[in-house]
């Protein structure tokens, strides 16, 4: 039975929640503005932060430093093997400890319901009609024995991965989620359910939940947003899965996205714990930037101490447990930084992003009534000054694991100060008007590239469903001098891009020196800074063949030919790659490679590759392969092709760039030459057919 404290919590909750919404929901009634499950978090910080555990019974000190950081949820696996050893006998007992101890420290419980039972099947499987039966008997025994302890049930384990037995298998998924599902709504009515987990923000494989009715059952959709680039780098991804959810989410119904579990190690190449340190609240500001209600950091301590296994190093916490000092574990960066966010910012909404004039520049506004705190930082290498309007007066300064800045001086109505790819957190010792009506920044998203020598286009991505006006102007030569021409765009609420076209010209290196900014009401909402664009040489484009790389086994049929744009590209049809692949289950990726050595050096230190993709939708991973004069193969990639038509991918060459072989030193020795101009990577390592496009490719410096 649920302990009468638990329900006693829960229902204080439940109530705090129904408290807040009340008045929206009278004042949207009439519009029928849907709201979503009450278990699910409140907006206000720390509500909605939360940390991977692996385990049911803590030892001494290790909940209370769980609830020092101000983690309000934990993750942890609701295993069938364990709980049911014989047939239709369920021992909860460990979880009832867990959720005890949980209780105690005001901490809630999002649990996976997960993997096979060897009395139903062999092998960690759920894939016959008798095991997914007892599958969702389990869990409805499961969400009713634990009703009101406002736990959220999610349905497996990352399903379109290694995790799902003996191969992911979308259709297998559903038949088990759907039976789950109205297994637990039948049993528990007002418990809620979440889904699917999946690896990474896996469009195709959530569509197909989608289509199968899921969202009939469930209450949040939850994604796994791993990446070793930005966090940033996900608001795309939640925008589109967005729009998925509305497409296919029954009338009426709010089905939030969950960020259920994502992490940074601090064993990757040219990482560490410092950088792990920055992206954990970078990564949670982000989600609460995007209106993610619940963000779980994985993991709460390092599993191992190998410190070349980066599994052993995704924890807050290192690994060795310590009886005697306190705390019982040594805290990362990652442990300070949780801490501090959630001090800093505790009792406090997230309002809006503020306008920063750069893409890159983040300031985010949160508010407690008339009190107001910025959490700012860049996703920039380069620290740089930056400007917001403020009313005149102070702001206390503190930095992302705590540490106390000197303080700033908001004068003349503005408030200056210096900016870095680590967050900190600046707090307005008093009202500030001027800061509250700061203007907000929008949810756009700029690529800027030259299509042939004559001409460059801006693509414009919406992000949201709001209407937008505004002036796209463009900056010309090394100093992006504004005088350049500038050109109107209008977004309507359901617009999802524009593309604007620009006449340039090409100096006699065969390059383009341009950058772009957007305005509204002359206002800069961001700006792409100034960069040379120089095409690469035609050899590459007619001189090069395609290969198939990867695992020999694997079957695969790629082609590679230059032919005409499938589709105009602002107003033009240059000549493109059509790349045709197709392969079966299993490691494959194909290689375009030049056929000759003419123009395989790249002049100076190019820091990005970019081309024009006019993609399938298929979920191929662009990426290409330099090497340096050590001798070292520098992989740089781009965006993951979830797009249909046109659209510009570019392919960053740093130091944190994918790289192997030769001096293995990290560093990047110029000059790099072509190893592979385009590469075109399986990631799925499912099978797959498609066929993409590929035109106008620059180095970018």
């Amino acid at each position: 039975m649920a302990s009468s404290v638990a329900r006693r919590r829960y229902n204080d909750v439940m109530n705090r929640r129904l408290s807040l919404l009340i008045v929206p929901l009278l004042l949207n009634a009439a519009a029928g503005a849907a709201q979503p499950h009450p278990a699910l978090p409140a907006a206000t910080v720390p509500e909605g932060l939360g940390v991977n555990i692996h385990f049911t019974d803590p030892r001494p000190g290790e909940m209370e430093m769980l609830a020092d950081a101000g983690f309000r949820w934990v993750r942890m696996d609701f295993s069938w093997a364990a709980t049911e050893r014989e047939r239709d006998h369920y021992d909860f007992a460990a979880y009832d400890r867990l959720l005890t101890a949980l209780d105690q420290h005001k901490l809630r419980a999002l649990f996976i319901l997960d993997y096979g039972n060897p009395l139903y099947e062999t092998g960690g499987e759920v894939r016959t009609e008798a095991g997914r039966t007892a599958f969702a008997r389990w869990a409805a025994a499961a969400a009713r024995h634990f009703a009101g302890h406002g736990i959220l049930w999610e349905i497996w384990n990352e399903p379109n991965g290694g995790f799902w037995k003996p191969h992911a298998n979308v259709e297998e998924y559903t038949a088990l989620a759907l039976a789950t599902s109205h297994a637990i709504r039948t049993a528990a009515p007002r418990e809620a359910i979440i889904g699917p987990a999946t690896s990474g923000v896996d469009l195709p494989f959530l569509e197909a939940c989608f289509r199968a009715g899921l969202l009939q059952w469930w209450d949040a959709v939850s994604v796994h947003p791993y990446r070793q680039s930005a966090p940033e780098s996900a608001t795309a991804d939640y925008h589109r899965l967005r729009q998925l959810i509305q497409h296919y989410a029954p009338a009426g119904k709010a089905i939030p996205i969950l960020s259920g579990e994502w992490g940074y190690s601090a064993a990757w190449a040219h990482f560490g714990a410092d950088q792990q340190g920055k992206m954990l609240p970078r990564q949670w500001l982000n989600n609460l930037a995007q209106h993610i209600p619940l963000s779980i950091w994985y993991d709460w301590h390092d599993d191992g101490t190998n410190p070349h296994d980066p599994e052993h190093h995704f924890g807050t916490v290192r690994f060795p447990y310590r009886a005697n000092p306190a705390p019982v574990y040594e805290p990362k960066p990652a442990y300070l930084a949780a801490q501090t966010l959630t001090q800093v910012l505790r009792g406090y909404e997230f309002k809006r992003r503020l306008a920063l004039g750069n893409p890159d520049d983040f300031a985010l506004l949160f508010a407690q009534g008339d009190a107001l705190r910025l959490a700012v930082w860049t996703t920039s290498a380069t620290s740089h000054p930056v400007t917001l309007p403020a009313t005149n007066g102070s702001f206390t300064r503190v930095q992302h694991t705590g540490a106390k800045a000197p303080a700033l001086t908001a004068t003349n109505g503005f408030l200056q100060f210096t900016i870095a790819d680590a967050p900190q957190y600046l707090i307005a010792d008093g009202p500030n008007s001027a800061l509250a009506a700061a203007p907000a920044a929008r949810a756009l998203r700029a690529y800027l590239a030259p299509v042939d020598a004559d001409w460059l286009a801006v693509q414009i991505e919406k992000l949201d469903d709001a209407p937008f006006a505004g002036l796209v102007r463009l900056l010309v030569g090394p100093a992006g001098d504004p005088a350049g021409a500038s050109q109107p765009v209008v977004f309507k609420a359901d617009d999802a891009e524009k593309h604007l076209a620009f006449r340039v010209h090409a100096n006699s290196a065969g390059e383009i020196t341009a950058g772009a900014r957007l305005e509204d009401a002359g206002v800069t909402l961001f700006e792409q800074p100034v960069r040379r664009f120089r095409f690469s040489p035609e050899t590459l484009l007619t001189g090069s063949r395609i290969v198939p790389d990867g695992d020999a086994q694997v079957a695969s049929q790629p082609t590679l030919a230059v032919t005409n744009a499938p589709q105009p590209l602002d107003g033009r049809t240059p000549a493109t790659w059509r790349i045709t692949y197709a392969c079966d289950d299993g490691w494959k990726f194909f290689r375009v490679v030049p056929t000759g050595e003419t123009g395989r050096v790249i002049p100076g230190e190019p820091r990005a590759f970019g081309f024009w993709i006019c993609g399938d939708g298929g979920g191929a991973s662009p990426r290409l392969r330099v090497v340096d004069v050590a001798g070292q193969t520098w992989q740089a990639t781009g965006d993951t092709i979830h797009w249909q038509g046109w659209r510009h991918v570019e392919m960053a060459l740093t130091p944190a760039a994918a790289h192997w072989g030769g001096a293995n030193d990290g560093r990047i020795h110029f000059p790099v030459r072509w190893d592979s101009v385009f590469l075109l990577d399986n990631i799925s390592r499912h099978k797959t057919a498609g066929e993409i496009y590929v035109t106008a490719p620059v180095v970018i410096y």
